[in-house]
């Protein structure tokens, strides 16, 4: 039976994540000076996978990380494979919305609560269980066995705490900048 292997892979850091701000669907912004020299430390020191294929989000910092992680590689752009819009919160630091009753009922209840010009977990859920099967499917008819994803955070740990297995809660599946989990199917299975 044919396997299909996907090495999932965060962007590099932005000016944002090193301040702690919310940084989501609606902040396209680049990779820092930091996030640059993280990766060429990553790629110098260890060995990203060979791959077939590409893909990544459309935001510029993952964007940017396929170029420096796969200089030689073109990608595919999967729209839904973009990071969670945080609406209101967005490009905010917790900081800032220590105070915000909006945020803080948004932090216990994010199942019900949808931000103001955001997206529920629901529908990014959705969005990203869509981006996940379009890139299965096209790895599948164009019969690609090994492919790396640029993505976010929030996109892997939703997905693995949604697929993968042994399962775990979606905040166990965090990665560091660069970094990130590798997953297997075959059509069967999927």
């Amino acid at each position: 039976m044919l396997t299909y292997k996907l090495h999932l892979i965060r962007h590099g850091l932005t000016a944002a994540n090193t301040d702690g701000r919310y940084v989501g669907g609606g902040t396209d912004e680049p990779l820092c000076a930091l996030g640059i020299n993280g990766l060429e430390f990553l790629k110098g020191n260890y060995k990203y996978p060979e791959v077939e294929r590409l893909y990544t989000s459309p935001m510029l910092r993952a964007t940017e990380t396929c170029k420096l992680i796969y200089p030689e590689m073109e990608y595919v752009v999967v729209d839904n494979l973009k990071e969670c819009n945080f609406g209101e919160f967005e490009n905010k630091s917790f900081a800032e919305l220590s105070n915000n009753i909006r945020f803080t009922y948004w932090l216990k209840h994010q199942s019900e609560f949808v931000p103001e010009g955001g997206e529920s977990n629901q529908e990014f859920a959705q969005r990203c269980a869509d981006g996940l099967n379009q890139v299965f499917m096209d790895m599948m008819k164009n019969n690609i066995h090994e492919a790396a994803c640029i993505c976010h955070g929030g996109v892997m740990a939703l997905l693995l705490g949604m697929y993968a297995y042994p399962q775990k809660p979606f905040h166990e599946w965090t990665s560091d900048s660069g970094c990130g989990f590798t997953v297997a199917t075959n059509t069967q299975f999927w």
